[in-house]
């Protein structure tokens, strides 16, 4: 009967134990990342959301803030103790399983509370929302394109690539 080398396993055992570690510290590092990337811009004008152009920058997931999907915005900005952000597009799945978008135009905040527009699908020649889960860490990536008129008047457009979006970061209070 032949035994393996106790001198072999051992440093089978150490090569593993050390991909491990090395594999645990990656998805620390990729998990820990506070944001995923966003290209594009939205750009409204008139009624129901105001004249804005809004070049996007980062994303975040939903949860945080209680939906299921995720937030498209500009970089992340302080104000005092807090952090958060002006303006964006919030992307949710709504009860029938549907991607839904809202507008948070950047006129009218009040600090971090900005007033929010719900896209009526209706009124979209354009409605194209996809949000799909990564094999990352359970972060997002997607798009968003929307070409609206308004009965009030106005206009929206809005031209969305997103790439693994993450929880907002720890420190400090980041509100939509």
């Amino acid at each position: 009967m032949t035994h393996a080398n106790p001198s072999k396993r051992a440093d089978r055992l150490k090569v593993a134990m050390l991909v491990l570690v090395a594999l645990g510290a990656l998805a620390i590092l990729l998990r820990s990342h506070p944001s995923g990337s966003a290209t594009g811009a939205i750009r409204a004008t008139g009624k129901p959301h105001g004249g804005f152009v809004l070049r996007v920058g980062e994303c975040y997931l939903g949860e945080d803030w209680g939906f299921d999907g995720v937030w498209v915005v500009r970089e992340l900005e302080e104000a005092g103790d807090r952090r958060g952000f002006r303006g964006g597009l919030r992307i949710e799945r709504d009860g029938a399983g549907e991607w839904q978008a809202t507008v948070e135009s950047p006129n009218g905040c009040r600090v971090f509370t900005c007033p929010q527009v719900r896209v009526a699908r209706e009124h979209c020649r354009v409605h194209e929302l996809a949000v799909e889960e990564t094999t990352v860490f359970l972060r997002r990536s997607g798009h968003a394109r929307l070409e609206c008129t308004f009965p009030e008047g106005g206009t929206l457009e809005a031209s969305v690539d997103f790439r693994r979006c993450a929880a907002r970061p720890s420190e400090g209070s980041a509100e939509p």
